[in-house]
This record gives structure tokens, C-alpha cells and sequence, in this order.
């Protein structure tokens, strides 16, 4: 029978090694990006490129499992991922597309310095 670790104490927690920088909020089974979506994507890609980060880390959060939701959640970070591509970006840029409550929303993580 294997062991079980004690939880680390919160002092014992190592801190995040990002944080959200923006989340872009959808509405239900959309994937287009608004003006106020695009100006925000505009001042992350010059942030980003300006400090040169070497990752970045798009989380996109469906509140519906079925395979529709979760194809459109995928189409959103795509579509995220290729417009930062479009303003500059080359810093490598992982996806994940996931199930989870908080509204329909693109996160857009970064490295802390």
C-alpha cells in the first residue's frame, strides 16, 4: 500500500510561477475576438515582446464538456495564439482547453518577474 504525503504547509508552497495577465470573456459558442478584446491582445503582444518571455500559456475555459464546447474553447485559444503570432509574439506559446465554471473566457498567463 503506497503512503501518503502529508499536504506541504502554506509556508512550504512554492508561489505561481505566473499569473493571469488577461482574460478575454465570450459569449456562449463564439469565437470571435471584439475591438476591446483586439486592444487588450495589442498591449499583452507589446508587453510580451518587450520584456521577452520566453513562454506564454493560454487557458481556455468552457462551462460545457460536450465535444462542440470544447472544440470551439480550442478554435478560441487558436485563434488568441495566431493574432499574438500576427503582433510579434515568438515566445513559445502553450494551449490548454478545459472544462471548468466562471464563464466562457480565454487566460492569458504569464511568466512573474
Amino acid at each position: 500500500m503506497a503512503a501518503v504525503a502529508p499536504a506541504p504547509s502554506p509556508s512550504t508552497v512554492p508561489p505561481a510561477r505566473s499569473s493571469v495577465a488577461v482574460t478575454l470573456v465570450y459569449t456562449a459558442r463564439s469565437t470571435e475576438l471584439s475591438d476591446a478584446s483586439k486592444a487588450e491582445l495589442d498591449r499583452l503582444a507589446k508587453d510580451i515582446v518587450d520584456r521577452t518571455l520566453r513562454q506564454v500559456e493560454l487557458r481556455s475555459v468552457s462551462e460545457n464538456s460536450d465535444p462542440d464546447s470544447r472544440k470551439i474553447s480550442l478554435a478560441r485559444a487558436l485563434i488568441v495564439r495566431n493574432y499574438l503570432i500576427e503582433k510579434g509574439v515568438r515566445s513559445r506559446i502553450e494551449i490548454a482547453s478545459i472544462v471548468g465554471s466562471g464563464g466562457e473566457r480565454v487566460e492569458i498567463l504569464v511568466p512573474r518577474t
